[in-house]
């Protein structure tokens, strides 16, 4: 499946994720991301380092979580 990815978690230790969808708010890329054997969703924003690596950081504020849930939402009532 293209849409799986695998990251290092904090424990160090390599989890495969499903990709359910990506987009922006502002100029912030979000990602929102779902373990294989799990549909509970997190968030994450993307953040580019100056080396050009993609670094995931878990949304933790929960106006922005409730924010970013808003526009998923939408988006995936235009998927259906």
């Amino acid at each position: 499946m293209d849409n799986i990815i695998e990251l290092i978690n904090d424990e160090g230790n390599l989890e495969k994720l499903v990709v359910e969808a990506t987009f922006h708010i502002d100029d912030i890329l979000y990602a929102v991301l779902h373990k294989i054997d799990s549909d509970e969703g997190m968030i994450y924003y993307v953040e580019e380092m100056e080396d050009g690596s993609i670094v995931l950081v878990k949304v933790e504020n929960e106006e922005e979580i409730k924010e970013v849930q808003e526009v998923y939402e939408g988006i995936a009532d235009d998927l259906i």
